[in-house]
């Protein structure tokens, strides 16, 4: 674009001479970029900062590029299924929550012309998605993400904040609740006789890079200062923030934890409240770089008040025994899907499924496979119409698992964990890693994995195998 503008200068003034820039990258072709910088041409309205953001012109004309920039725009619709030609401009029958789409103009009705938004499971998603929110549709908003490559286009991807008219959302990078600034006394050692306290957990949580996730779990306790999210039927999990005192200083939040027992909340249970005191154990992150939390699907209540899920304080587990039903955790890192037993200690013995060694023809339906040590893996459809198989190709090899297929995994002991390398859609640019709503269910020495999908319609996202390691108990 850089190029093209200045060739138009020098056809109306000739009296001066100009050099294009050969390295300008097509708008689709996202770099690296500063934080915030002019990543691309000089003629940008804004300068990516909470100040002066950018707008979508500065991004899709002239290559502006960054991490946590900030960009000003209006909401003008949203894509239902995978393909960015797919687009609505309305708000009217929206069912997709995970992303909006932005322009410069509120009218905008051009594909050409916008920007797809990613919203990030959280505040962000729940103030600015079209399906819960609809009044939203041309209003402007101001976002702060990551310039990336969306739908197969320019896009803004890893929101951590946004503002909507007066109300913000989310953690502002550079403000207070947006940065990792940790006040108090940290205490504990997070084990489960001498938990971190929430200093503590801070403190462990900020020595991570940005959206790290530690590799050991960790015991915390704290009375609770506020709730976040209460504990639900639909998700069975809750969000909220403790401190040693139950005050707001030093406080750390405790990021979509299961219930007592690593298990769902299911009605009729009691709900988390302000001031319970209660040890919750988990893995730590920090996310995006500005918030310190528990990592989602490895977190869960130890005990609330003093008591447990059978109203005692309980024992240490025994490293491999075989334990009662409960769920497992997921952790997602680029292309690769972990599934984990937090009630057991990972061994040294491993094995292997690679799909080219047990299927061959393209479109072949997947059922079971049993692996050289007798463990087995069943693949089903789980009533949907579509099931697992297996596809083959000149760049590719791999197992489809559809929306709520299950995979269950019969081992000949206790399993530790489960690791999935998985392959990429190139064309929709989407690592198929399975759905973020997945779950994985551990009952002795099964643990089984659903793709589970909720919503009214698409399919959501595909877990592409190209290779599944398997690490049993000690």
């Amino acid at each position: 674009m850089k190029k093209i503008f200045f060739s138009m200068l020098v056809a109306t003034m000739t009296a001066f001479t100009f050099t294009s820039c050969e390295d300008v990258p097509a708008a689709y072709e996202i770099p690296g970029g500063g934080n915030g910088g002019n990543g691309g041409s000089t003629e940008t309205v804004g300068n990516g900062t909470a100040e002066n953001p950018y707008t979508v012109e500065d991004i899709k004309k002239h290559g502006a590029t960054g991490s946590n920039v900030f960009v000003k725009a209006y909401i003008v619709g949203f894509v239902p299924e995978k393909a960015i030609d797919d687009a609505k401009f309305t708000a009217e029958g929206c069912e997709a929550v995970s992303n909006v789409l932005i322009a410069a103009s509120a009218d905008e009705t051009s594909v050409d012309n916008v920007m797809p938004v990613q919203l990030p499971v959280g505040d962000v998603r729940n103030a600015i998605n079209l399906k819960d929110n609809p009044t939203n549709i041309k209003q402007e908003v101001v976002l702060c993400g990551n310039i990336e490559a969306y739908f197969g286009k320019t896009g803004l991807k890893s929101v951590v904040w946004a503002k909507l008219g007066d109300k913000e959302f989310g953690a502002k990078p550079g403000t207070e609740g947006g940065g990792t600034g940790i006040t108090g006394t940290p205490k504990g050692t997070g084990t489960k006789d001498d938990p971190f306290n929430s200093v503590a957990a801070n403190t462990e949580a900020a020595k991570l890079a940005a959206n790290a996730v530690s590799e050991q779990g960790y015991y915390i306790k704290g009375k609770v200062v506020s709730v976040k999210e209460a504990f639900s039927a639909q998700y069975g999990n809750a969000s909220f923030y403790i401190s040693d005192d139950g005050k707001a200083d030093g406080q750390f939040l405790v990021f979509r934890s299961l219930y007592l027992g690593n298990q769902k909340w299911t009605e009729g249970q009691a709900n988390i409240q302000v001031g319970d005191e209660v040890v919750v154990y988990g893995k730590l992150t920090n996310y995006m770089g500005n918030t310190l939390e528990t990592a989602q699907n490895t977190t869960y209540l130890v005990s609330v008040n003093g008591k447990t899920e059978g109203g005692s304080t309980g024992g240490e587990d025994k490293p491999g025994e075989d334990k009662p039903a409960g769920n497992g955790n997921i952790a997602i890192d680029g292309t690769t899907l972990t599934l984990s037993n937090p009630s057991v200690q990972a061994g040294a013995t491993t094995v292997e499924m690679v799909p080219g060694d047990f299927y061959t023809e393209n479109g072949t339906e997947v059922t079971t496979i049993t692996l050289k040590d007798g463990t087995k893996i069943v693949f089903d459809a789980n009533g949907e119409k579509n099931g697992p198989k297996y596809y083959t190709g000149a760049n590719y090899s791999n197992i489809r698992v559809y929306k709520n297929n299950t995979i269950t995994f019969e081992g000949h002991k206790a399993i530790a964990k489960i690791e999935f390398s998985c392959d990429v859609d190139k064309n929709k640019n989407v690592n198929c890693v399975g759905n973020e709503t997945a779950t994985v269910v551990i009952d002795g020495k099964k643990m089984v994995y659903t793709n589970v999908f909720k919503e009214a319609s698409g399919g959501g996202v595909q877990l592409r195998i190209t290779k599944i390691v398997i690490t049993y108990a000690k």
